[in-house]
């Protein structure tokens, strides 16, 4: 099965402002919607989320993407796990933490992101699906 790793603005704006979503990207996660495509959403993602809700940006929170994997059987949190830490070492281009926590995802599960990263596209870390 077609899978992809999903972004923390792609997961923000897949659930509450989805018309912000690039063409590629949204075909992407309807596909998933229908059962065709699996999407992983990193680890990374739900910490940056925590993080960003603390520090006072509306955005959404775990609990939403936990009903999100919960409703949707596609749709499931990839965990952080050795191999995605010792991929940092390899991404050093990338200066946000959590950027290359996410690229290291996608890039040790073998899949595109679903990110509209200017930077992460520009560096060719990891091939990139939005516009």
């Amino acid at each position: 099965m077609k899978s992809a790793c999903l972004d923390t603005h792609g997961v923000v704006w897949y659930l509450s402002r989805p018309k912000r979503l690039g063409r590629s990207a949204l075909r992407f996660l309807r596909e998933a919607d229908a059962g065709r495509v699996r999407i992983l959403i990193p680890a990374a993602v739900l910490v940056e989320l925590v993080l960003l809700e603390e520090a006072g940006r509306n955005v959404i929170g775990p609990a939403q993407v936990e009903a999100l994997v919960s409703a949707r059987p596609n749709f499931e949190v990839l965990a952080m796990d050795l191999r995605q830490a010792l991929e940092l070492t390899l991404l050093r281009a990338l200066k946000d933490p959590f950027d290359r926590m996410i690229v290291s995802a996608a890039r040790v599960a073998g899949v595109p992101l679903l990110s509209a990263d200017e930077r992460i596209e520009a560096s060719g870390l990891v091939e990139t699906v939005w516009t």
